[in-house]
């Protein structure tokens, strides 16, 4: 049985063609909103058009889910609300029973896709090897902090934040495995 696929923003411009990939495919509104070219937004409205390609808004419960992990991690500095929703929509997919697949080359939306057990597959890049584990720290000061906010400028002197590894182990994405 085909996966179901939920595709990020950089797999359709990099050229994921749902009327040609076999299974059910879903984006969420904040990527449509996202495909600007021509090109891009031809195949998206044709995919719709079609029904090979559903728009999809995930559950509040689900989103909230997806930033408490993202926030645990530290990944939910750099990671977008259309990033949230993508792996959001995933998560709720796989408990209404489908195989959902999120396509990205993102490598942090990869990164919580791992944590939170869901199935990835880039487009374009080898993808993660690693799971990562953040933390913020003033480069100048030295402070540091949770890394469950978006803050991004220290409080103690006002230089922008940076982000650092505290913990990684290397990973075994048995779907992107299988795929090469």
């Amino acid at each position: 049985m085909p996966p179901t696929y939920v595709l990020d923003t950089s797999a359709i411009i990099y050229g994921f063609n749902p009327q040609l990939v076999d299974g059910e495919h879903f984006i969420t509104p904040r990527v449509e909103a996202e495909l600007f070219s021509r090109k891009t937004k031809t195949i998206t409205d044709l995919s719709v058009l079609s029904g090979r390609l559903k728009v999809r808004l995930p559950k509040k419960e689900y989103l909230d889910k997806v930033k408490l992990e993202a926030s645990s991690t530290g990944d939910i500095t750099v990671l977008s609300e259309t990033d949230l929703e993508v792996v959001a929509l995933a998560m709720e997919l796989n408990a209404e029973g489908h195989e959902a697949l999120v396509v990205s080359d993102d490598y942090s939306l990869q990164n919580l896709c791992n944590l939170l057990k869901i199935n990835f597959r880039p487009m374009m890049t080898k993808g993660i090897s690693q799971e990562f584990w953040w933390f913020l720290y003033c480069p100048a000061c030295g402070a540091t902090y949770e890394h469950s906010s978006k803050i991004t400028v220290c409080s103690v002197c006002g230089h922008q934040l940076k982000r650092k590894v505290y913990s990684k182990k290397t990973i075994s994405n048995s779907k992107l495995d299988k795929d090469q």
